[in-house]
């Protein structure tokens, strides 16, 4: 398989048109016609990634978080993000990103989320433009429950990680939203939606009273994606594996925030 063959597969699973527009997405590094044989599906492009990318001969890095944004204008030595993409194009190792197209996409990381919150006919809480099946975030029904039961769901599901929330454990939880990464933007679509909480990453203080009464459950952003983006990865390996190609999962956590 050929890059070019890669980044069709990928986008066939995440279309490029979900993109928010601020989004930099698809292949960021790398010739169309390079092979593509061994492909490692990372959260984001790291030092730790690049050497398992390395040791593991594949000959491209799926990120999630893409590695170009508009922040970096230069590919030089020395200069962490910047040394790393260099690192990588030096090394003939495509870099693709998929970020909120893969958010959004039908079977991405909402879907996922909430398939792992037991949320079930979930919907976009922001339908995109270009499909109305797909957008950001989910939100539906879950067996009735209470927001203290669904805080426990969230440890279940997500692993080891601190997990805050703001309203009352005993409030009585039927419809959950959810958004993987940073969805604070999306509490007035929650709230629309009638959620009866809603679990996403990356809330601050002042997230609780903008919320106006509505639940919340948060939990570290990489940690949420990471779990999701793993499980995705099965998908991109059922879609490739026809092909002869193998996906793998990073082992790295690049997470720089560590619970104390």
């Amino acid at each position: 398989m050929l890059v070019a063959q890669l980044l069709a597969a990928v986008e066939r699973l995440a279309p490029p048109a979900l993109a928010e527009e601020w989004d930099n997405v698809g292949l960021l590094v790398g010739r169309h016609n390079q092979p593509a044989r061994r492909v490692l599906v990372a959260l984001e492009l790291r030092d730790e990634v690049l050497g398992e990318a390395r040791e593991q001969g594949c000959d491209a890095v799926l990120c999630h978080h893409p590695p170009i944004f508009p922040a970096l204008i230069a590919l030089t030595d020395g200069h962490g993000a910047s040394e790393l993409v260099l690192r990588a194009a030096e090394e003939r190792i495509a870099l693709l990103a998929a970020h909120t197209n893969l958010d959004a996409a039908t079977g991405g990381l909402n879907d996922l989320m909430a398939e792992l919150l037991g949320v079930e006919d979930g919907a976009p809480l922001r339908p995109s433009p270009a499909d109305p099946a797909a957008g950001l975030g989910r939100v539906g029904r879950v067996e009735p429950t209470t927001l203290g039961a669904l805080v426990e769901r969230v440890r279940d599901a997500f692993g080891p990680a601190p997990v805050s929330y703001a309203g009352d454990p005993w409030g009585r939880v039927e419809r959950v939203a959810c958004c993987t990464g940073s969805g604070a933007g999306l509490i007035p679509d929650a709230r629309a939606a009638e959620a009866d909480a809603y679990v996403t990453s990356d809330l601050r203080y002042h997230d609780a009273d903008r919320a106006e009464g509505l639940p919340l459950v948060a939990l570290p952003h990489a940690r949420a994606e990471r779990v999701a983006l793993k499980r995705w990865a099965r998908s991109l390996e059922r879609a490739l594996g026809p092909e002869g190609v193998e996906v793998r999962f990073a082992e790295a956590d690049t997470d720089p925030w560590q619970p104390a």
